[in-house]
This record gives structure tokens, C-alpha cells and sequence, in this order.
């Protein structure tokens, strides 16, 4: 019988198909403490046999034992430099805190609001702004802004400390006492730093 070269083709391909062994296998530990074949794995490889089941004629086969690589420590957050103001936007703080003191909350809210067209992503100014909302009685947009300085000043410890005061006092006067304090503790704790 004659086979055409097209079905040599495809016996040859199905037949190379079997021998490929599915899983990285790694024979015992060696005692320098590198493994066998396949220890050059890289991070975020998945999990290893790490021994191949033998069969045995007179019983069924042994499991494999997979081990499956530690999880990378977390990472500790970097530290930032601590947000200033720009002298623009310095002076229109100062401008708007003498309003503030006056009674003037109008002015003082049109103040900081140049400032923060001239520094948008300033976590000082909006801080400064909450505690103008405080003022003004809006206890809801004074946490509002408290947590968006608080999201612009990760690994500034005393500016998140200064959010996270502006975050108590609005949760307190809203009557919000056992997440004003949690709020008041994690200022507290980054303060000490």
C-alpha cells in the first residue's frame, strides 16, 4: 500500500504532537539550591511539576506535586517631595484666608478658585478650599475635597495628614462620629512621621 505524501505529512505531524510533554518539569533539588531542568523560570510563571509521576505496573500512577511560586512582596509606596505653593497661587491663599477672616466667603471662594485654574492638581488648595466649605456649611463637598487631596498627595505624609483632618471634620459635623475618628486616627498617624 501506497501512501500519498500529503498523509506522510500529516502521521509525521501527529506524531510529533504526542511527544510534546505539556508542563515544564523540574527533577529534585540539587543541593546549591537550583532545581533541575526548567528553574529558570521568570516572574509570573505559573505552576511547576516538580516530579514527574512514575508508573508503576502493579498500581495506579502517583500525583504531581505542584508548587506554586511565592507572591512578590508588596512594594513600599515612594515617598514625594511636599506640595507648596506657587507664588501666585500663594498670594491668592493669602487673599482669600483675610477674606475669609472678614466674613467675606464670596470673595474668598473666587480667590481660591484663581488659584486653582492657575495650580488644578495643588492637593494645598483644595484642602484650602474644603476648609472654605466648611465655613460655608457644605460638609459634603468639604469631604469631596478633602479625598481629592488626599488622592493627589501620595507619599506626601503632611499633606495627607492635613486631608484627612479636613475628611474628620466634615464627617464630624455631619454627625458621622465613628468614621470621623478613623478619619482623625490616620491623620494623626501620618503626622507622626
Amino acid at each position: 500500500m501506497r501512501l500519498a505524501p500529503l498523509s506522510i505529512v500529516a502521521l509525521l505531524l501527529i506524531a510529533s504532537a504526542c511527544t510534546v510533554t505539556p508542563f515544564r518539569t523540574q527533577g529534585p533539588a540539587s543541593p546549591g539550591g537550583g532545581s533541575g531542568e526548567g528553574s529558570e523560570r521568570g516572574p509570573g510563571s505559573g505552576p511547576v511539576i516538580t516530579s514527574v509521576p512514575e508508573v508503576d505496573p502493579a498500581g495506579p500512577a502517583a500525583e504531581p506535586v505542584i508548587v506554586t511560586p511565592p507572591a512578590p512582596m508588596p512594594r513600599e509606596r515612594p515617598r514625594t517631595a511636599q506640595a507648596t505653593l506657587g507664588p501666585a497661587s500663594k498670594a491668592l491663599v493669602g487673599q482669600a484666608q483675610a477674606l475669609r477672616k472678614k466674613g467675606d466667603l464670596p470673595g474668598a471662594t473666587v480667590s481660591l478658585e484663581r488659584a486653582l485654574r492657575i495650580e488644578p492638581n495643588n492637593p494645598l488648595l483644595w484642602i484650602e478650599m474644603g476648609r472654605l466649605r466648611m465655613d460655608q456649611r457644605n460638609f459634603p463637598q468639604a469631604e469631596s475635597m478633602g479625598r481629592k487631596a488626599l488622592s493627589m498627595s501620595v507619599g506626601d505624609n503632611r499633606t495627607q495628614s492635613a486631608a484627612w483632618q479636613l475628611i474628620a471634620d466634615a464627617l464630624k459635623a455631619r454627625g458621622k462620629n465613628p468614621q470621623a475618628q478613623e478619619a482623625l486616627d490616620k491623620s494623626r498617624e501620618l503626622s507622626q512621621f
